[in-house]
């Protein structure tokens, strides 16, 4: 009997693992299979036109006549396509997007996961360092909720130590 659990269990996982994705299941079909990023930016003429699914945290958001523009700091994806530590970042990219996103909502360190098609390679300087952006033309952009800090509340606990029946060494004056 557990040998059928465990095959049943196998056989679902793939669904399971497919349904957590951000990113509809239809543009994943077409995107290609991940690439490290800094080879995407070192020969974005050898994937010019395809789509990819790259993920990060946003570092500015503008929006200009017809589209915004949002600058990423990249960061390798997680379970769910979920982005990961910053700390892993390999580089920076820049997403334009048809239409306007509010800088409020859009703004900086939210994690963001898009789904684009490769348009190029921009040189922008970083502080005093030329830095090159790759840049994607979105087709499906998720961002995700904010990560607060929940302070847990002080709780009292009568019978933690030092309470009135513990038995010290010396006398106990209350």
């Amino acid at each position: 009997m557990n040998v059928f659990k465990a095959a049943g269990l196998a056989f679902l996982m793939p669904f399971f693992i497919m349904s957590c994705s951000v990113i509809s299941q239809q543009i994943r079909k077409e995107s290609m299979a991940p690439v490290n990023f800094k080879i995407l930016v070192q020969e974005t003429d050898k994937y010019l036109g395809n789509t990819v699914i790259l993920g990060g945290y946003i570092l500015e958001t503008q929006n200009l006549a017809d589209k915004s523009s949002i600058k990423v700091l990249q960061a390798p994806l997680g379970f769910g396509e979920t982005p990961k530590s910053r700390d892993d970042s390999e580089g920076r990219f820049i997403i334009s997007h048809k239409g306007f996103l509010d800088p409020e909502i859009y703004s900086k360190n939210r994690k963001v996961t898009v789904a684009g098609i490769i348009v190029g390679t921009a040189v922008e300087k970083v502080d005093h360092f030329a830095q090159s952006y790759l840049k994607i033309e979105s087709r499906e952009i998720h961002l995700w909720p904010k990560e607060e800090d929940y302070l847990m509340p002080y709780y009292y606990d009568p019978w933690y130590y030092p309470y009135p029946y513990y038995r010290h060494p010396y006398p106990y004056y209350p």
